[in-house]
């Protein structure tokens, strides 16, 4: 008759590494660790072991934190450092996001604690609206339009977590106002001058100039992103129906996570069609 750590061992195996288990069935590394008391076991989502290990580093981070803060909470003393670690865990474990965006946000984090300095150790229910009015004026001197915005939103959901917590009745950085953002006219040049400077661009004398003059047309015929034009294959160009099916980066994708269909206009097209000039081969063209 089996014990039931026999029958454990048969499901669970046991890594070189503290608190890392592999799960038998699937091949997946799970998390199995014990914070505050309790026995957590949570799946990394992956079946290599150094991403498993790099995982388990970030969820043993946030899940210490989150003791942490709790305690804070019921003691009342939630500082702004409490509940940004508890919005970095949201974020980090938030499947909706591209990790573009989370890296974003945390450029924000970033700017935010620089411009206010000592603001994760200020309690929360110490930060008054005077307090974010001062720093978003002072702050608006000295970074763009955008950037302010940006940081202002930041500074909102992370008190947004206070004020679900019950520390504080309302979000004092509520009453920043968004600062208006000024459109840029766009210097564009006409047809003429893009065919010159394409030219210029091929007439360089150098290995590549013939490709980065084709990159160029390629990039303004289409309207792509660099990262568009880079996952472009030949199979998303149907000359049959004259459009290119653009996917983006199988990461982070196209904006929004969008399938667009760019029309094959004529310049284009006598730039695919055999005979023509052709890509590069690092548009995956070729």
């Amino acid at each position: 008759m089996k014990s039931k750590n026999a029958d454990e061992n048969d499901v669970w195996q046991r890594t070189p590494f503290a608190n890392l288990v592999r799960y038998v069935a699937s091949g997946k590394y799970f998390a199995r660790l014990h914070v505050g008391g309790k026995l957590i076991r949570r799946s990394l989502k992956t079946n290599k072991i150094t991403v498993a290990k790099l995982r388990l580093g970030d969820l043993e981070k946030v899940e210490r934190q989150r003791i942490e803060v709790q305690g804070a909470i019921a003691n009342g003393n939630m500082r702004f450092g409490d509940a940004l670690a508890i919005f970095r865990g949201r974020l980090l474990n938030d499947g909706s996001l591209k990790p573009r965006t989370k890296e974003f946000r945390e450029e924000r984090i970033a700017a935010l604690l620089k411009s206010w300095p000592g603001l994760e150790q200020i309690e929360v229910r110490k930060i008054t609206k005077q307090d974010c009015l001062a720093w978003a004026a002072t702050y608006s001197t000295k970074a763009s339009p955008p950037c302010v915005n940006t940081c202002v939103a930041t500074l909102r959901m992370v008190i947004n977590v206070a004020t679900e917590a019950g520390v504080l009745y309302d979000n004092p950085a509520r009453f920043i106002k968004k600062l208006r953002v000024r459109q840029k006219e766009l210097q564009l040049p006409n047809c003429d001058q893009f065919l010159k400077m394409v030219e210029s661009i091929e007439r360089g004398n150098r290995r590549y100039s013939r490709d980065c003059a084709n990159l160029v047309r390629f990039l303004a015929y289409g309207g792509f992103r660099k990262s568009e034009a880079a996952n472009i294959t030949w199979a998303d160009c149907d000359f049959g129906k004259g459009e290119i099916i653009v996917r983006g980066d199988p990461v982070t994708g196209t904006k929004n996570w969008t399938i667009r269909r760019v029309p094959m206009i004529p310049d284009m097209r006598k730039l695919l069609e055999p005979g023509g000039a052709r890509p590069p081969a690092a548009l995956n063209l070729v």
